[in-house]
């Protein structure tokens, strides 16, 4: 038997304008909206690249011991080109469905198809295209080292000058093709007595094409010292205990010129036909004039971070070893964009920037090992590692609507998000407590906190987009830490390293299985607990399916949010050795302790859908060949 319809579903187009679906049988698939147009045009084709990189490096050493003992001089210059061209062909191909089959007498079948769309022509066309850099270096160094009894000096003095050219910016694109340029000096000296003693002094006076005549240069100094207390006559007594005490402090400025990504932005920036006005008798008449895309500010200039360190290194019974540094940087003058102008001057649209932020990081680092051979045939090691560093906004050009949002006091990488206070329960409770988030609400949505009024007793009655907080962690941990010991016993050995983080969160994103433009597949806890008219339950995991995409419940709040902490046995590893001979046995992302349990939470919040961690287990063989 023959059969000449075409195999395919009807598809249904909603009145109410929800995303399109098939229907077979009793059943409803929704479809992306891209899936209505069968006769998409596609493309194949294939490209063909080649790439040379020239580098040519010239150096020059050259000893003055002639001049003074211990002074030397170093000279070079390198340059590298990196170029490439593409050359593309691509075409157009022709689809076609599968319309009936038929017997072919001989166990098989016979296909029939029929085109889908229509017919294109599938030559091969060509484009190419092609790119490159280059970029030269010069740099001179004055290096002198001398050691005088128990003294020893170190100086230095460096010229550094950088250029950079893209080779082919595009057209029109001037400021592209203009060379990237940095110049700088450095110089160093240090001093060390009896190795009691230490001190060092760093001066840094560099240059940045990104910057105004006047404010390019700028001065970075610093100083470090130290004190090996254990090297002292009457430490004596103690080192079979405190094998080592050494104190250390430093303090030292930082410059930063990356700021923002356009070059040149202390220029003004000006579109010649950015705004147009009509008028006349009979409004017939149309001029376009100019406007500032960016006003200039000649006055910007380096961003520059205070760093200040305290440090202590320790060792006891020849075994344990201590090191303890608590650290602050200060960092004034952070690029930014004005934010306080008022939309009244009629600059709106209009950028200002300027070294308008500040911001304080603060914190302590821990890190300590154990290293004991007890006999010859036990052998333990242990090294722990523990960070903590809190960062908070000190200074902001910002005009926020409530106080509670401003960013002086806030660490960065926080999320803004809204209080979610369970689901929606019927129409009743809707009522009571009107929002406005950018959707109509039904039961089963998410329903949030009017946080102006309920919080901070300010007068209003409708949760909207105005209501949001801080959220308590940011999305980059504030701790870190890990820890794991290696123990050798006889010819057996075994070691493991765990890693975790805490004080941060993250958003659940990206795994909304309906919505206007994009599908996915529905996760088991997502239908194991999803509110619906058979399951109210105002507490449920999630909200209410709905074929469209729900700008309700996809705001950033703390229904999504999740605790990122998380500790992990990243690797283990146990081996036996005989003679010149190791077996062992390892394993890598082995088990994983943390309170989201959804997925593995150091991918993020957005890889619910993603190809997972992997366990993965070695088995191995080594040796060793003794060629005496």
């Amino acid at each position: 038997a023959m059969n000449t319809s075409p195999v395919e579903f009807p598809v249904y187009f909603p009145d109410d304008g929800e995303t399109p679906y098939v229907k077979w049988g009793s059943t409803e698939r929704v479809i992306a909206a891209s899936q209505t147009n069968p006769v998409a045009q596609a493309a194949t084709g294939y490209n063909k690249s080649f790439e040379s990189t020239v580098i040519a490096a010239l150096e020059f050493n050259q000893k003055l011991d002639f001049i003074t003992k211990g002074l030397s001089f170093k000279a070079l210059a390198s340059f590298k080109n990196w170029s490439s061209s593409t050359n593309a062909r691509s075409g157009n191909w022709n689809k076609f469905a599968l319309t009936g089959t038929e017997d072919d007498g001989n166990g098989g079948l016979t296909y029939t198809t029929s085109r889908i769309g229509d017919e294109y022509q599938t030559n091969l066309s060509a484009t190419n295209s092609t790119s490159g850099d280059r970029r030269f270096y010069i740099e001179g160094m004055i290096n002198y080292s001398r050691i005088f009894g128990e003294h020893d000096l170190n100086a230095m003095l460096i010229y550094n000058q950088d250029e950079y050219v893209n080779n082919v910016p595009g057209n029109g694109n001037f400021i592209g093709s203009l060379p990237k340029r940095k110049q700088g000096i450095a110089a160093r000296a240090s001093y060390s007595y009896a190795g009691k003693y230490m001190a060092e002094i760093n001066l840094g006076y560099n240059g940045s094409e990104n910057f105004a005549k006047g404010h390019r240069f700028g001065l970075f100094p610093s100083v470090a010292a130290g004190y090996n207390i254990s090297e002292e006559t009457f430490f004596r007594p103690l080192k079979k205990t405190v094998n080592k005490l050494k104190v250390r402090a430093s303090w030292g400025l930082v410059g930063n010129d990356q700021i923002g990504g356009d070059r040149f932005i202390y220029l003004s920036q000006v579109n010649l036909s950015g705004k147009g006005f009509t008028t006349g008798i009979k409004q017939n008449v149309t001029y376009n004039g100019p406007v500032y895309q960016r006003y200039a500010n000649e006055n910007i200039t380096w961003e520059v971070g205070e760093k200040i360190n305290l440090g202590l290194d320790m060792q006891f019974f020849h075994s344990f070893d201590l090191t303890l540094d608590i650290f602050r940087e200060n960092r004034h003058d952070i690029f930014q964009q004005k934010a306080t102008i008022p939309t009244y001057m009629g600059t709106a649209e209009s950028k200002v920037y300027g070294n308008l932020a500040a911001m304080r990081n603060q914190g302590v680092e821990i890190a300590a090992g154990y290293n004991k051979q007890f006999n010859k045939n036990l052998f333990v090691s242990f090294k722990g590692t523990f960070t903590y560093a809190h960062n908070e906004i000190t200074k902001y050009d910002e005009a926020p609507k409530y106080p509670w949002q401003s960013k002086i006091g806030v660490s960065a990488n926080m999320n803004g998000i809204f209080i979610a206070n369970g689901l929606y329960i019927d129409e009743a409770d809707i009522a009571r407590n009107p929002q406005q988030l950018g959707s109509a609400i039904v039961p089963g949505d998410i329903k949030y906190v009017n946080l102006s009024k309920e919080y901070f007793g300010y007068d209003d009655n409708l949760t909207d987009a105005d209501d949001w907080v801080w959220s308590k962690n940011p999305t980059v941990p504030e701790i870190v830490y890990g820890f794991g010991p290696s123990i050798k016993w006889k010819n057996l050995d075994f070691s493991f390293f765990f890693q975790g983080v805490a004080k941060t969160s993250f958003m659940v994103n990206g795994f909304h299985p309906f919505g206007d433009g994009s599908l996915r597949n529905v996760l088991k806890w997502v239908a194991d607990d999803r509110w619906s008219p058979n399951n109210q339950n105002v507490n449920a995991k999630y909200p209410r399916l709905s074929r469209k995409s729900n700008a309700n419940n996809t705001k950033t709040s703390s229904y999504w949010e999740r605790n990122g902490a998380f500790l992990k046995l990243k690797n283990a590893e146990i081996g036996y050795t005989y003679k010149n001979m190791r077996l062992y046995i390892s394993g890598t992302n082995l088990l994983t302790f943390a309170p989201f349990d959804l997925w593995d939470p150091e991918q993020g919040g957005g890889s619910g859908l993603s190809y997972p961690t992997q366990r993965v287990f070695n088995i191995g063989f080594q040796m060793t060949i003794n060629n005496k």
